[in-house]
Formats: structure tokens, C-alpha cells, sequence
């Protein structure tokens, strides 16, 4: 076997989008630290990279706390704001989107509070996808808050964030579970924030268009995902760290975060307890 690069990172966590979502990640990463698994380096796209920038300032059980803190204050209206008379106006006058990015940025520069990127302690890789030239895009370096709102940033939703002069939107158009990313950083273990799969299951009864428009862009971004494990290379080891169901959940709503959170760590720590057993045996 070649031997590895020992430049390259021993253990990278991989933080998908999904909104709301997120929630799951925070519980799965407490019950990661709390089996002594930190990580080398972060890789995320949307609502991952918000949690990975936060998380990357400082690995720490205590820094998990705190970002559990913050995920039960967020509400619908910290991210999406709630002026939904001036939502219908926008669409109505043919504007490129129908939320203010304000609550979404001011969120961000509370997880993030760096100039850029590169200032984190722990590197963070996010994924954002060009508009204009239909690709997909990583930064390691750059202004923080902005590179973190285009990864964010739902495309007809929020307006795109303009980088190195070219529109930027949700780096999940292309990348929901940046897992290759990962991969190519030739790290040795890879730990898969949540399963990677659509974890929005269609709810009962009727639909908004909000809802409707949202749905439509998960089925986009989920429906051909490979499993991840099948992604790892000779020497590389890809583990999808399982949490809370979010079935019936929509991105859009916070309101069962604390459940999902310690649902997560629950779920989790029963499957690396259960990972320790299978490897020693």
C-alpha cells in the first residue's frame, strides 16, 4: 500500500444542508467528542457549513454547548425572516428573491464572528455553487460571512451572494453531502455528519408553494446521491454516523430542535458504542 501523505488530515467531518436539519448534526457531533473523535478538518455546504464554522473556532465539548445554545434560540423568522407581505411583493415585481438575506447574514456573523475563512483554527472547506458559469465552487479563504451566506443562500429564496464578482447560491445545488470533497483531501477517516439521504419525507395534507418549492429542490439534490461509503478509497475509511429521523419535518421549521438534538446524541452514541464493539471483535 502507498503510504499516506502525512500532511493530509487523519479525520475530517462532513456537515450536509438541510435547514432545519442542522439540529441533527449538533447532537451527532457532542457524541462524537464524547468518544474522543475530533476532527483534522471540517467540510460543509448550507446550514453544515454554518455548524462546521462554529464548531471549527473551537472542538470543544464546551463549544458544542454553546452551539446547542444558540440552535434553541433560532426561530423561522432568525433565518427567514417574517415579513411575508414583503415576500409576496418581490415575487410580485419579478425580483430575484422573495426573503431579506438580513436574519440569515445576522445569524451568520453571530456562528462566525471571523473576517475570513482562513482565520478559523481548525480548516473548513464550503461549498457554494457559481450561478453563472453552472459549477461547483470551494473556499478555504475569503471573507467569511459572505462565502458562508452563498452557501446558505436557497436559491430564489435569498439573493445570490456576489464572489470574486460572480453570483453565488446554496453550494447543496450541486454538493448536499460534499462527502468527495473529503475524500480528495485523501483523509483517512471520514465521519458523515447524518445519513446521506433526503431527509425530508412529504408531510400530510396540503402544500404552500414555499413548501412546494422547497420538496422540489431536496427531490433535485437527493435523488441520485451514492452511498456514501461506496465513495472511500484504498486506506479510507467513510462512516455515515446515523441521528434523529427528520421525516415530516420541513427545513423551515425550528420547532423540534431540542428533540432533534438529543434524539441525535442518543442515536449516535449507540452506534459508535455499537462500532467499538463490532471493531474489537
Amino acid at each position: 500500500m502507498i503510504p499516506r501523505d502525512p500532511s493530509c488530515p487523519r479525520v475530517a467531518f462532513v456537515l450536509p444542508g438541510g435547514g432545519s436539519a442542522g439540529a441533527v448534526q449538533v447532537g451527532i457531533l457532542r457524541s462524537l467528542l464524547e468518544a474522543g473523535v475530533y476532527p483534522d478538518v471540517f467540510v460543509g455546504c448550507s446550514v453544515g457549513a454554518l455548524n462546521s464554522a462554529f464548531l471549527a473556532r473551537c472542538p470543544t465539548l464546551d463549544q458544542v454547548g454553546r452551539m446547542e445554545d444558540l440552535w434553541t434560540g433560532i426561530s423561522t423568522a432568525d433565518v427567514f425572516g417574517s415579513g411575508w407581505y414583503r415576500a409576496a411583493l418581490r415575487l410580485a415585481m419579478r425580483r430575484d428573491h422573495v426573503c431579506s438575506p438580513a436574519p440569515l447574514r445576522a445569524l451568520i456573523r453571530t456562528a462566525c464572528p471571523v473576517q475570513n475563512l482562513s482565520d478559523l483554527p481548525v480548516p473548513v472547506h464550503v461549498a457554494t455553487t457559481d450561478l453563472d458559469h453552472g459549477v461547483l465552487r470551494w473556499w478555504t479563504a475569503g471573507p467569511a460571512e459572505d462565502i458562508l451566506y452563498a452557501s446558505a443562500c436557497l436559491p430564489g429564496l435569498f439573493p445570490p451572494a456576489i464572489l470574486d464578482g460572480v453570483r453565488h447560491v446554496d453550494g447543496g445545488v450541486l454538493e448536499p453531502v460534499p462527502v468527495m470533497r473529503a475524500v480528495d483531501l485523501d483523509a483517512a477517516r471520514v465521519y458523515v455528519i447524518g445519513e446521506a439521504t433526503d431527509p425530508h419525507d412529504p408531510p400530510p395534507g396540503g402544500r404552500t408553494a414555499l413548501e412546494v418549492l422547497l420538496r422540489s429542490f431536496a427531490i433535485s439534490r437527493y435523488g441520485r446521491l451514492p452511498h456514501a461509503g461506496s465513495l472511500a478509497r484504498p486506506g479510507q475509511e467513510v462512516i455515515e454516523v446515523p441521528g434523529a429521523s427528520t421525516a415530516g419535518i420541513p427545513m423551515t421549521d425550528f420547532s423540534h430542535t431540542r428533540w432533534l438534538m438529543a434524539e441525535s446524541r442518543a442515536t449516535s452514541r449507540a452506534f459508535l458504542r455499537q462500532s467499538r464493539l463490532r471493531a474489537g471483535a
